[in-house]
């Protein structure tokens, strides 16, 4: 699975047979505002949507960012995934 990071766009994405998923954030100093994950149908329930919000938090991680989570679903990732608590 590739995810490419778009950061003029500010989303990670990934795309299969024509569909792209994406995980969009708004940077602000020192830190990033995960905003939305959208996973259309063809793709959804692949894990895709987690992927992507994995790789948004570890993008994070490696750039020292805190992380504020306006979207539902990486809000329920961060929950079942605790040892990302310490970015937010």
């Amino acid at each position: 699975m590739e995810i490419t990071h778009d950061k003029t766009r500010h989303m990670f994405e990934f795309s299969k047979n024509g569909n792209s998923a994406v995980v969009e954030y708004k940077p602000f100093d020192g830190g990033i505002n995960i905003l939305h994950t959208f996973v259309p149908k063809p793709l959804q329930n692949k894990g895709y949507g987690a992927k992507l919000v994995k790789e948004t938090l570890n993008y994070a991680r490696e750039n020292h960012l805190k992380v504020i989570i306006t979207c539902p679903f990486a809000r329920v990732y961060v929950a079942r995934h605790k040892e990302y608590e310490d970015l937010l």
